[in-house]
């Protein structure tokens, strides 16, 4: 591997610089993975992962860890995960995590409900060195990165129940549906994993 980025897959390429702050991000936050190898970070095990309304990949993640109790996993973000161009459509997630912003920028709207009233906190910032955490009960949308640098490695506890889209306007959640050719449109922005 020379050069400064390694070409992983089509749409997927990696700084060589990112090796060196997911291999210290690992050290530092879940030590108990051991050192993070160069041949495992440069692999073909990255899933791209498409936008629902574009099919385009807005991030591409590389699962280190994977129990029922826990998981952790490398994001590399190249753009926002907003799920409607119409407007907000804020989504949880089944599980606890927090996330360390190894590289780059994040910036998250969140909404949360409580007794029947949705609480907006609009432009939420996390910057490297930051940890995000968000509780199973909170809604976000990322709305923005650094496509050239945002690197996270995100710990997800046990996964407790299903995920859902908030509407800001009446506080109703929907139970998440993967849209039409969603899982078509993943087997095709990873080719590299047949």
């Amino acid at each position: 591997m020379t050069g400064t980025t390694v070409t992983i897959a089509p749409g997927l390429r990696l700084p060589r610089r990112m090796f060196d702050l997911a291999a210290q991000g690992v050290v530092d936050h879940a030590p108990e993975l051991g050192p993070l190898r160069e041949e495992d970070f440069f692999s073909s095990r990255w899933t791209l992962i498409p936008d629902e309304s574009t099919g385009e990949a807005y991030k591409a993640e590389l699962v280190l860890l994977r129990t029922p109790t826990r998981t952790i996993k490398l994001n590399r973000w190249f753009a926002p995960d907003l799920r409607d161009p119409a407007g907000p459509r804020p989504h949880n997630h089944p599980w606890d995590f927090h996330s360390t912003i190894l590289d780059g920028l994040l910036v998250e709207d969140r909404w949360a409900v409580r007794d029947g009233q949705v609480l907006p906190d609009a432009g939420v910032e996390h910057a490297a060195g930051q940890v995000n955490r968000i509780g199973r009960e909170e809604f976000h949308e990322v709305r923005e990165v650094d496509p050239d640098r945002t690197l996270t490695l995100m710990i997800c506890g046990p996964g407790m129940a299903g995920w859902g889209y908030l509407d800001p306007a009446s506080g109703a959640v929907a139970k998440a549906v993967l849209p039409a050719g969603f899982d078509t449109r993943l087997r095709e922005l990873n080719p590299h994993q047949r």
